[in-house]
């Protein structure tokens, strides 16, 4: 186990949002987190990370208490997240969004040769600024940026939402070879999940700020299943 999270609450100023969250998030494997719009998804992402304060609970990683130490040192321990939006520097090019996300970074500067490599498109597009790229090329550097920190856990807030689908085929290609690397991976999915359940082992099912359901994810591909398990959750 890489990183669990216990009896989390937390939320924004005195408006509590996340109510006793329990989530882990093994090794090498992808962790699906679902719900509707409110349910508290992007909380809990930027909570683990450290961009929002806890109001309770823990966040542990490798027997590491991740409890106020801010964004930068949670990115140091090991999570990288990947935000929906603002998730890169537009008037900066490629290479030096690299760059800017591998400086405060021990080794990840020799790790950009291996993101590259990893996301050929990026090569393709090293000198052009970001604001240029297209969505999927958009979301594909911001990925890779939260990769050249070298996490052993990655959290990804929605990175396919409203993308073309060869993009979002080429995002789930590439976070399926991390998990098998051995990257634990949590996403959030909102938008048409079935191929994130596909390449999942477990799934959590948020709604109004808590855990409503644990299933395997495979289950949730079963006729029917996914729409069940929602309506359940709006009712």
């Amino acid at each position: 186990m890489q990183l669990e999270v216990r009896g989390l609450k937390s939320g924004y100023g005195k408006v509590q949002i996340l109510h006793g969250i329990n989530l882990k998030v093994p090794s090498g494997e992808i962790t699906t987190v679902l719900g509707p719009n409110g349910a508290g998804k992007s909380t809990l992402m930027k909570t683990i990370a450290g961009h929002l304060p806890m109001m309770e609970g823990e966040v542990v990683h490798n027997g590491q208490h991740l409890n106020g130490i801010g964004p930068l040192h949670v990115c140091i321990a090991g999570v990288g997240l990947v935000p929906q939006d603002a998730n890169v520097f537009s008037d900066l090019s490629v290479r030096d969004n690299l760059n800017a996300s591998a400086a405060a970074f021990e080794g990840a500067i020799e790790r950009i040769a291996e993101v590259l490599k990893r996301f050929p498109i990026l090569q393709e597009r090293s000198n052009q600024l970001a604001s240029t790229l297209s969505g999927g090329e958009r979301q594909t550097l911001a990925i890779a940026t939260a990769l050249v920190a070298g996490p052993d856990i990655l959290l990804l807030d929605e990175p396919t939402a409203g993308l073309a689908p060869i993009f979002v085929d080429r995002i789930v290609g590439w976070v399926e070879e991390l998990a098998q690397d051995g990257t634990g991976i949590a996403w959030v999915v909102e938008q048409n999940p079935e191929k994130i359940l596909a390449i999942s082992e477990d799934a959590y099912v948020l709604d109004a700020g808590r855990v409503a359901d644990v299933l395997k994810s495979k289950t949730l591909l079963e006729p029917g299943r996914l729409e069940e398990v929602l309506l359940q959750v709006h009712a």
